[in-house]
């Protein structure tokens, strides 16, 4: 087994898993990548390849195996301005580095890892960068390489295009030589324990350390090698994986059943309202907060949600690094609390070509959005921000949608304030959650489109050139059945809601 540093990294999120993925692989065939870590690979190879413009006259190892290593070593020797996907196999470790620079002053090699993130401190991966980097390096100084610098290149956030990529702004290099220097002894003490724990044959008994943490940060194969964990569990308490001493007390009691928690147990408000709805099957809900909520909004009604998609390198004028662009948007109008809401104005757009469609939304909002009524969302923030980004571009309608902004109302507040709480909600605000507790008749199981990440990539491939035109009318049909739901689900929450106070 040659361990590279994609397996070491996953090594140091959870053994047991890397160990499964290596030894059980048949395993795998029972999770799905979701799309959004398909996008997140895609992107990052996109990233890459931009990246090696900062490296002119560089040459890439295109062999695998003993023969990539072989390749290595003739670019070297021909003393090649920089190596990209250089390797080097050593000790049982594989390296394939991003790009391996040529120092003719001081007569070694700079070693550059690329990242596509905005900033080192992005999502926390700030030490797998820098495992990911010195992991490297270990490798190196095994096969006897000098190296003289290490660095990690990232996109820079505040880089926003105007015409022809500038790759020279784009990125930010960042030098890390002390930080490696520095992590060396405890990453090849990692190195080695990684190495006689995954060449192992012998499966590792009993669950993983995942188990200490809250759902969102289970690995793939945690069901398998945690199955006394139900599927709805103490993981699944709201912001439990903060409350890091609470559940390793459960976990060391094999507490994992929300009704065998101790009652003198202490939990947030929060925390403890979610656990009472589980423990008696009831809806726990404050009439005076719902009520409190809904009588501030004002008719009419607009059910509004974005679509976005936010690329790593930005294809149109006026964008940063990862910054979304509102290909699509649902908008249902409910005129009076009267009206049919099968009736009601129903207005959508989807984005079919390969522009910018900033100024077609801006456009739309102006004429379908009045001056009066109330923008209802889940999740206001969000589509607050894509806006405001909107007016940045566009400064002709910022008046418009400073206007819109200024009438937003996030629906998704009666459930965050806890003022209606369902044990199918599971703790989560999700509106996946909410609406097939409360509308059960209306489903997201069925679409062609099951999740927002899935969306986001689904229109890229719509516009790509080779898409059947069969695929991209699938797809355009199918994003718009997604994305009117989402505001149609919004109304028959607040239907259900607003019946309820009657």
């Amino acid at each position: 087994m040659i361990i590279s540093k994609t397996i070491f990294l996953d090594y140091l999120f959870c053994p047991k898993n890397t160990w499964l993925k290596l030894n059980k692989p048949e395993l795998l065939d029972q999770f799905e990548i979701s799309a959004f870590e398909q996008n997140l690979m895609e992107q990052g190879n996109e990233v890459e390849a931009y990246a090696r413009n900062l490296f002119p006259g560089g040459v890439e190892v295109v062999e695998t195996g003993e023969r990539a290593v072989e390749a290595t070593t003739r670019f070297m020797t021909a003393k090649a301005p920089a190596i990209f996907q250089a390797t080097f196999i050593v000790d049982g470790f594989i390296a394939r580095n991003d790009a391996l620079v040529w120092d003719a002053e001081n007569n070694c090699w700079d070693l550059y890892e690329i990242k596509g993130t905005n900033s080192l401190k992005e999502g926390g991966n700030d030490h797998n960068h820098i495992d990911d980097l010195t992991f490297q390096a270990s490798v190196l100084k095994r096969a006897g390489i000098t190296v003289g610098r290490y660095f990690l290149v990232h996109l820079n956030k505040d880089y926003v295009r105007m015409g022809t990529i500038n790759v020279e702004s784009l990125f930010l290099v960042e030098e890390q030589t002390a930080t490696v220097i520095m992590g060396l002894p405890l990453v090849e003490e990692q190195m080695k324990t990684a190495k006689e724990y995954l060449t192992n044959k012998k499966e590792p008994v009993g669950g993983c350390e995942c188990i200490y943490n809250g759902r969102s940060k289970h690995c793939t194969t945690f069901k398998y090698s945690n199955p006394e964990v139900p599927d709805y569990s103490i993981h699944d308490i709201s912001r439990i994986g903060t409350s890091k001493k609470k559940l390793e007390a459960l976990v060391e009691s094999r507490i994992y059943d929300l009704a065998d928690i101790p009652e003198d147990m202490e939990f947030s408000d929060v925390q403890m309202n979610q656990i009472i709805s589980y423990r008696k099957q009831k809806s726990m809900i404050d009439i005076d907060g719902v009520n409190g909520e809904l009588e501030g909004l004002q008719f009419p009604l607009y059910f509004f949600d974005y679509e976005t998609y936010a690329p790593a390198i930005p294809v149109f004028d006026g964008y940063r690094p990862y910054q979304r662009i509102p290909f699509q948007f649902s908008l249902h109008i409910l005129r009076s609390p009267d009206e049919d809401g099968e009736k009601m104005e129903h207005i959508e757009y989807l984005h079919e070509e390969l522009s910018d469609p900033s100024p077609h939304v801006a456009a739309l909002l102006e004429k379908h959005i009045g001056t009066t009524g109330s923008v209802i969302t889940w999740n206001k923030s969000f589509e607050a921000g894509v806006n405001k980004e909107l007016a940045l571009r566009l400064p002709e309608h910022k008046a418009t949608i400073d206007r819109v902004n200024g009438l937003l109302y996030d629906l998704m507040d009666v459930f965050k304030k806890q003022h209606y709480v369902h044990p199918e909600f599971k703790g989560s605000t999700s509106i996946k959650k909410v609406l097939p507790a409360l509308v059960p008749e209306l489903s997201y199981k069925d679409l062609g489109m099951k999740e927002v990440g899935q969306a986001s990539n689904s229109w890229w491939a719509m516009l790509s050139p080779s898409t059947h035109p069969d695929v991209s009318a699938q797809i355009s049909k199918d994003l718009k059945i997604y994305c009117g739901l989402d505001t149609y689900a919004m109304y028959a929450i607040w239907a259900h809601l607003y019946k309820m106070l009657r």
